[in-house]
């Protein structure tokens, strides 16, 4: 039974774990291009610009990604969806064989 659980973990439910993550991926990659950004800006003379800088390319990195992770998890609706509705055709084909 544990087994069965898990596996559908691992393959039902990765649009989920993408979601969940975001949150996480979002405030990384800020922080990441904060201080990456305020490193580099010290090294070049200038740390307070880097920062600012490092802090707009981490945000419009979280945002990408971010939009990605929803974007997966549409794919992955619309082929639900797509399965189900294939299965409940089969199925009224199988029940009325006049059509």
């Amino acid at each position: 039974m544990f087994k069965r659980k898990t596996k559908s973990l691992v393959y039902g439910d990765v649009g989920m774990f993408d979601l969940a993550s975001i949150g996480i991926t979002l405030s990384l990659a800020i922080c990441i291009g904060y201080f990456g950004g305020k490193w580099l800006g010290g090294k070049l003379g200038n740390a307070t610009v880097g920062s600012y800088i490092g802090f707009g390319v981490g945000v419009a990195a979280g945002f990408m990604e971010m939009f990605r992770a929803i974007a997966r998890w549409n794919r992955q609706l619309e082929r639900q969806e797509k399965r189900r509705r294939e299965a409940r055709d089969k199925e009224k084909s199988n029940r009325d064989p006049e059509s």
